[in-house]
């Protein structure tokens, strides 16, 4: 078998042996400090660089979701408004223009206001629309159209461009509100929300809907990619690019896999987050749904940011930590590189004096004799060998034989001081100040010279032990550690840098402790005034959305009492136009009474003439009778003749007296009948007249009562905004304590690395807390109050001035 190979170390002098020894504790107690901050501090960043991420994308989606809620809002309004116009059969095209035309004025960022009807809608059978073409000029369309050529009403041309389907009679089949878009229509991305118009049997039969251009959503969004050279894209609910920093992209279908991973894990959640590479770096990305207002589905927002820039001051730090301990290690390795030649130069220089006194050069001379410490005593007692060795070669021969046996005597004493001398210089040189000359001489100076020898490894071996403890304990975090001996030289400079050093970090330390509980202090008051912040948004949202509420309950009442209203003008025009038959009826019967009296006034005169005949029968009968008297026997029967006729004329002159009196009577009656339907006919006109003018007002309660529905309507819109803007501040208030929290984490993350550090006992110096000025927290809450007050007293008029400079 071969023999095993052994691995030595090269023997060093003692000056590598000390810059080796010294660089290796120094390698290991630098090295282990910076292994355990850097990758507690990665590990912290990188923590930081997913919540940073998430948060960009939670700011994002809220932001869209707020920039949708009007439009979708507006569309409602719009469905809403539309119905409680077909309820009223007196509205005109105008009023539904004026409708549309008066919504699209109130989103500056809409493309177009437009409301369609389907056919079996009630609108086709009111001859106030099938006249008119219902087309308003602009950016809306109202659909109800006539055809010139054969005078009908329909869709005209809008039932034929391709897609109709899709975005009219689809949604209108299913009678929900949908979002559709983007589609590019003359160089704009239009995107619509739609929502369905029912009619009072609850028939879907049109349709309202608001449109905008996707370049607002990203001028609103912002121009600039999150954090410099990120990205943000938004993906609808038919997996399309709604918004990309590619043009040529959005509209089209998503296909890149990490975006198409995405949506599959949120089709089960809320959010995804991921870390992958492209473009030759490492990205963090970040997904969140956003679901839409008004409309049964969700887009998904994406940001993504380089880790390189979300590491970049964690980088930088990571570099200044690396150049300072490489700057540490530097001058550390050049003060032991000093030291070691401070030490090992006059010993090297030393033992070559020695070996020329040992081959008989006494002429060479001895330095280091004026030094005061071990290396002097030495050079003293080498200066004695030299001395005696000159002595002995001026001696005589006759002292030669004696010499020869005292220099055989001194040789092997002078080998066995080597071997004593050279074992302790050798064990010096690998790093092995333990050892020392342990023989006794029989010269008292060679005993010095051993003595010095010892002195000089045993202050080598405890300096270097004291300043091995020090570096020992600054590895272990213990920053009160002190080379506390009594030295000279260069070790009274090495005990003096490094108790400096000690101290430079024991203060650097303790003012990173007292740095700490100052911003702790700081974040716990921040904090504090955020929670109140917090909890005054809450109870500012709660009361919006209660005056919100009661909006909708007003509006509800004012939109019940004008239908009542228009009831109630139905009713006063029952009512007019049976008083305005009651006339006529009164018109007739006055006319027919005064025929009555006029044929009365006939029949008294007939009956006039009556009574005169029968007076002149009478007369004629009683002429009759004288004359048949006068006649005797012949005229006896004339005479009986005669008296009937008379007696039937008597009782003809009677009965026209009774029939004359019960006529004149009759008139009399008539008369008062007459005045009194004129009487009634009089009254009947004013009950017309005050009939009508009620009408009228009815009308105007009816119309007034539509408009001030109207109006509560926009003040509830705007109600529902504001109830929005403080649930969205509420939200920024919820992150910024977050971020607060994050902040007092991290403080608590410093003070825990901190603490690792051991220094002096002594307390720290307090830090004065001086209160915060009204401007902060305090002086946030009043003009929150003042802007939503402001907002409640002037509406939108407000949001440019309050809520820009919150």
């Amino acid at each position: 078998m071969p023999a095993k190979t052994k691995f030595k170390l090269p023997s060093l002098k003692l000056r590598g042996s000390i810059i080796l020894a010294a660089a290796a504790i120094f390698t290991v107690a630098i090295g282990a400090s910076l292994y355990y901050v850097v990758s507690s501090n990665r590990a912290q960043d990188l923590a930081q660089a997913d919540e940073v991420v998430g948060g960009l994308a939670e700011t994002q989606a809220e932001s869209i979701k707020t920039f949708l809620t009007g439009f979708a809002v507006a569309a409602d309004s719009t469905a809403r408004t539309a119905e409680a116009l077909l309820a009223n059969h007196d509205t005109s095209p105008t009023t539904y223009g004026t409708i549309v035309t008066k919504q699209l004025a109130s989103l500056p960022g809409a493309l177009g206001v437009y409301m369609m009807f389907s056919p079996d809608s009630a609108l086709y059978a009111r001859p106030t629309f099938a006249g008119s073409h219902f087309l308003i000029s602009g950016n809306h369309v109202g659909i109800l159209a006539e055809n010139k050529a054969d005078g009908t009403v329909g869709y005209g041309s809008l039932d034929s461009p391709a897609g109709f389907d899709s975005w009219f009679t689809g949604p209108l089949k299913a009678g929900v509100a949908a979002i559709s878009g983007p589609d590019n229509i003359e160089g704009k991305l239009y995107t619509s929300f739609t929502n369905i118009i029912k009619d009072p049997s609850d028939k879907a039969v049109g349709m309202s809907g608001v449109a905008f251009d996707s370049a607002v959503l990203a001028a609103k969004l912002g121009s600039e990619p999150p954090m410099g050279n990120g990205f943000m894209g938004i993906i609808n609910q038919r997996n399309v690019w709604v918004l990309n920093p590619d043009p040529k992209l959005i509209g089209t279908e998503v296909t890149e896999p990490w975006a198409l991973e995405a949506l599959k894990a949120m089709a089960s959640s809320e959010t995804f987050s991921s870390t992958g590479e492209a473009a030759g770096q490492t990205w963090k990305m970040n997904a969140r749904k956003v679901d839409l207002p008004g409309a049964d589905a969700a887009w998904t927002v994406v940001v993504a940011v380089p880790q390189s820039t979300l590491l970049a001051d964690s980088e930088a730090q990571l570099l200044n930590l690396l150049i300072g301990g490489v700057v540490i290690f530097a001058l550390g390795l050049l003060a032991f590189a000093w030291l070691g030649t401070a030490i090992a130069k006059p010993i090297s220089r030393m033992t070559g004096v020695m070996r020329q006194i040992a081959d008989g050069d006494y002429g060479v001379e001895v330095p280091f004799g004026a030094m005061r410490n071990e290396i002097g005593d030495m050079s003293k007692a080498v200066e004695v060998f030299r001395a005696n060795g000159l002595k002995v070669a001026e001696m005589t021969e006759a002292d030669a034989a004696r010499i020869i046996r005292d220099q055989q005597a001194r040789s092997a004493m002078m080998a066995e001081l080597q071997k004593a001398f050279g074992q302790v210089v050798d064990a010096a040189v690998a790093g092995d100040f333990s050892r020392r000359v342990e023989t006794e001489f029989p010269d008292a100076e060679l005993n010095a010279i051993a003595g010095s020898i010892n002195n000089l490894v045993a202050t080598v071996d405890r300096g270097l032990g004291e300043t091995g403890e020090v570096l020992a304990a600054l590895a272990d975090t213990n920053l009160t550690k002190r080379m506390e001996g009594h030295y000279e030289g260069a070790f009274a400079r090495l005990r003096d840098d490094t108790n400096a050093v000690g101290d430079k970090l024991s203060h650097i330390v303790g003012q990173l402790k007292e740095t700490s509980r100052s911003l702790k202090t700081a974040t716990g008051e921040i904090l504090s005034g955020a929670n109140d912040l917090s909890e005054r948004t809450t109870k500012q949202a709660a009361t919006i959305e209660e005056t919100s509420a009661a909006m909708e309950q007003l509006s509800t009442t004012v939109l019940q009492n004008a239908e009542r209203a228009r009831e109630a003008s139905e009713v006063a025009s029952t009512v007019t136009r049976t008083a305005e038959e009651g006339g006529q009826v009164m018109g007739d019967a006055n006319a027919a009474m005064e025929r009555i009296t006029q044929s009365s006034a006939k029949i008294s005169n007939i009956i006039g003439l009556i009574d005169d005949i029968a007076f002149q029968t009478n007369l004629l009968a009683l002429n009759a009778s004288v004359e048949a008297a006068r006649a005797g026997d012949a005229g006896k029967g004339f005479a009986v003749v005669a008296v009937e006729v008379r007696r039937l004329a008597q009782s003809a002159a009677s009965a026209s007296s009774e029939v004359k009196a019960l006529i004149e009577q009759s008139g009399t009656e008539v008369k008062t009948g007459s005045k009194l339907v004129a009487d009634a006919a009089a009254r009947l006109v004013a009950m017309l007249e005050a009939a009508r003018s009620s009408n009228l007002l009815m009308d105007g309660i009816a119309r007034d009562s539509r408009e001030q529905a109207s109006a509560i309507e926009e003040v509830n819109t705007a109600v529902r905004q504001l109830d929005e803007m403080t649930q969205h501040n509420a939200a920024l208030v919820e992150e910024t304590n977050a971020a607060i929290e994050q902040t007092d984490g991290q403080v608590n993350e410093l003070d825990r690395i901190v603490d690792i550090f051991t220094i002096s006992g002594a307390a720290p110096q307090r830090v004065v807390q001086v209160a915060p000025p009204a401007r902060g927290i305090k002086g946030l809450q009043e003009r929150v109050k003042k802007a939503a007050s402001s907002y409640l007293s002037q509406g939108n008029a407000a949001i440019d001035k309050d809520w820009a400079e919150f």
